[in-house]
C-alpha cells in the first residue's frame, strides 16, 4: 500500500509562512453553518496529511459530493509528490462552491492505480438563521 491517509481538516484556506509554518485559517468542526440556501463559500479547503511508503507521483480524482442526492458539486484531478517516504500535506482549495441543500456532504479523493479504498472525509451544512434580538423596553432619561 503506497497512500495512507492520516486526517483532513476542513477549513476556510490554508496558507504557508515563509518559515514553513501552515496556518490553518476559518477551521470547520464537522458543521458548516450558512445562512441560507442557495449559499456559496467563497473558498473552501481541505487540509490533507498524507504518508507515503514509497517516493512517486500519484494521481487523484477529487470531488465533493451531497449524500442524500449524490449531487456533484465540484470535480476535478489531480497530483501529489512524494520526494521520499514519509509525510506530506496536501491543501486542496475549492473557489466558489454553491450549496444547493442542508445535509451531509462527502470530500472525496481516489487515488488512481493505486487498490486502495477512497479516502472519505464527510461534513455537514447546516442552516443557520439569525435570531432576531429582543426589542428592551425604552427607559426614561435620568437627568
Amino acid at each position: 500500500m503506497a497512500i495512507t491517509h492520516r486526517y483532513t481538516i476542513v477549513c476556510d484556506e490554508v496558507r504557508k509562512e515563509d518559515n514553513g509554518k501552515i496556518l490553518v485559517i476559518g477551521m470547520y468542526m464537522g458543521n458548516i453553518a450558512v445562512p441560507q440556501i442557495p449559499f456559496s463559500l467563497p473558498s473552501l479547503t481541505f487540509l490533507q496529511v498524507l504518508d507515503s511508503d514509497r517516493p512517486g507521483h500519484f494521481s487523484m480524482r477529487l470531488r465533493v459530493q451531497h449524500l442524500e442526492t449524490g449531487n456533484t458539486l465540484v470535480d476535478g484531478h489531480g497530483g501529489m509528490m512524494f520526494q521520499q517516504p514519509g509525510v506530506a500535506v496536501m491543501p486542496i482549495r475549492f473557489g466558489n462552491i454553491a450549496f444547493q441543500a442542508v445535509g451531509t456532504y462527502n470530500f472525496i479523493v481516489e487515488v488512481e492505480g493505486q487498490q486502495l479504498e477512497p479516502i472519505i472525509t464527510s461534513f455537514v451544512v447546516t442552516l443557520n438563521i439569525p435570531q432576531q434580538g429582543q426589542i428592551q423596553p425604552m427607559r426614561p432619561p435620568t437627568s
